[in-house]
């Protein structure tokens, strides 16, 4: 019975009561006549109604898991009362129980196997508990029953390209296109299907297709300009959504696009004045302050980057990647306090938690506290899983105190858990370099770019021991200008320029050297090289200063000493 026939009965039931009344007022009851009193507790229909009406007056109250309780009584009462099943699948789906959902649905097909709402909640239950093939067939049956249904075969569509059937995704869409070429929802899913696939520049056709027939159908205007933005078509992408714009100047998710676009060409001035614009007209919009943010550290702008994510905290405290970026922007003023205080409030259940722990390690070392830093970080590693960076900052911080084994188990133990985590594959080769274990350490730099090949300071670190053997010395260039196209470092161009002058190559050994000494005015070693370079091009003097810079910085090279009484003794 259903929640409207159980309507309908009880409705019968109170016109009786009501004309049962009407008449006991005109006419007296005959003293031979017996009215008994009859009983409707056990009514089924009455008792079905009841535990509907609790059921949603338990909704109403906030407690679905109760209501679903009171459905399931309803149930009981009345088998055949699907619109009910319905009812109750919505409810848990709205619990998260898919399941459970999925199995009050299939009881509908039992009693009404071509049931068009059944196949379709199914095919959507199916989806969302991430089995696209049995979504499939609902959704095939849908159809089956009733062909028009085109927002149905843009469901089959997506749902046959998560079962990886991309042709059969394609052959739907275009079927749909063929039946209602002007199909918003058909057209959109095609040009995402050929987006996800690769096929960018036919995803594009479809988008520029969609805003023919619709112009400035706002969701094609932002997906193009995110295709054109992972192309790095930033003209076209610039024009696409200024001209958006200018219809919809207060759509703040174009300004947002506008700007990450700006941020990609590294036009962070541009970038600022969106996300201004941003602020302004709409206060609370957090993601644009911490935009603006961003690019004041990007910028090196620490004091200015503070000041946003302090402003941001006071507007809403519960921010752990705020507070993170709070953390590093102190880190990089040496506030070592205030970062301090920034990483504590990152709560345990944060995901950046075990990063602001490594931060706060880093911390104690620069300060001095390298023993309070290892206690904070081996209690973290007590407490079980942890991310890859509590091993490396762990190990790091042992070899600061020359423990290279225990820093050496640290790894290894971090490795049984991360074996392709590149970090702590370098840091391993690191430590075995420190431990005169040179061909080891090079074999461990090799398996950290076997999978990370653009590791700069493996790459780095490989060249630079090329070079130092004076061997392999055309990979060492290789190498050396790959982590300088990926960072140029002073360290790294030291590197490519120490390969330069082993290959010879002495006036580029020169430049780059040079180059390097301006980014590290106080390190021995670049100027010993430095020294070195002048010598092959003859430049005595410029040796000189360059030998003499570098033993102020490392007096106890008797090399060097070596190097500058032979000048001496040159001139």
């Amino acid at each position: 019975m259903t929640p409207i026939r159980l309507l309908t009965t009880l409705f019968g039931w109170v016109c009786l009561l009501l004309a049962g009344c009407a008449v006991e007022s005109h006419v007296a009851p005959s003293a031979a006549t017996d009215v008994s009193y009859q009983s409707r507790l056990n009514d089924t229909g009455a008792n079905a109604l009841f535990h509907y009406s609790r059921g949603q007056m338990l909704l109403d109250d906030g407690q679905p898991a109760a209501a679903v309780e009171a459905y399931l009584q309803a149930l009981r009462l009345d088998p055949q009362a699907d619109a009910l099943r319905f009812e109750l699948a919505e409810i848990h789906l709205r619990l998260g129980e898919l399941e459970k959902a999925r199995r009050v649905v299939e009881d509908v097909l039992v009693n009404d196997p071509d049931s068009l709402r059944a196949h379709m909640t199914l095919g959507n239950t199916y989806f969302a508990n991430k089995q696209p093939q049995q979504a499939v067939a609902h959704y095939r049956k849908v159809l089956e029953l009733d062909p028009d249904q085109d927002q149905v075969r843009v469901h089959l569509a997506i749902a046959l390209l998560r079962a990886d059937e991309t042709d059969q995704a394609l052959t739907t869409l275009k079927e749909l296109l063929k039946r209602s070429p002007e199909s918003q929802p058909g057209r959109l899913a095609l040009a995402r299907l050929y987006r996800e696939t690769g096929l960018t520049h036919l995803a594009e056709e479809q988008y520029l297709q969609l805003l023919e027939l619709h112009p400035g159908m706002l969701q094609a205007i932002i997906e193009l300009g995110l295709l054109y933005e992972d192309r790095q078509e930033w003209p076209a992408a610039l024009q696409i959504l200024q001209e958006a714009l200018k219809d919809r100047p207060l759509e703040f998710s174009l300004r947002h696009q506008l700007a990450r676009i700006y941020f990609g060409m590294e036009d962070y001035g541009r970038a600022l004045d969106e996300l201004t614009v941003i602020v302004d007209l709409k206060p609370d919009d957090l993601e644009a302050r911490r935009k603006v943010g961003l690019i004041h550290m990007e910028q090196e702008r620490w004091h200015q980057a503070a000041a946003v994510f302090e402003e941001l905290l006071q507007i809403d405290p519960d921010q752990p990647p705020v507070l993170y970026y709070l953390g590093t922007v102190y880190e990089q003023l040496e506030g070592w306090e205030s970062a301090m205080q920034a990483f504590r409030r990152i709560p345990a259940d944060s995901g950046l938690y075990d990063d602001a722990l490594a931060h706060i390690g880093y911390i104690y070392l620069e300060t001095g506290r390298s023993g309070d830093a290892i206690v904070l970080l081996e209690n973290r590693l007590a407490k079980g899983t942890v991310r890859p960076q509590i091993f490396y900052y762990l190990s790091v911080l042992y070899a600061s105190r020359g423990e290279l084994e225990r820093g050496m188990q640290i790894l290894d133990h971090g490795l049984t858990e991360y074996p392709q985590h590149a970090e702590l594959h370098y840091q391993r080769g690191v430590i075995l370099e420190r431990s005169q274990r040179r061909a080891e350490s090079l074999e461990e730099m090799e398996v950290a770019l076997s999978h990370d090949p653009e590791h700069v300071e493996a790459l780095n670190f490989i060249a630079y021991a090329y070079a130092e053997e004076d061997r392999n010395l055309e990979q060492a260039l290789a190498l050396a200008e790959k982590a300088v196209a990926l960072q140029r470092s002073p360290h790294i161009l030291d590197t490519l320029g120490w390969v330069f002058y082993r290959l010879g190559r002495f006036e580029e050994a020169r430049q780059t050297l040079e180059e390097a000494s301006r980014g590290l005015p106080e390190d021995p070693v670049v100027f010993e090289h430095l020294g070195e370079i002048y010598l092959a091009l003859g430049e005595v003097l410029l040796a000189r200063q360059a030998f003499e810079n570098s033993l102020k910085y490392a007096p106890d090279n008797a090399g060097l000493s070596e190097k500058l009484d032979a000048l001496s003794t040159h001139q």
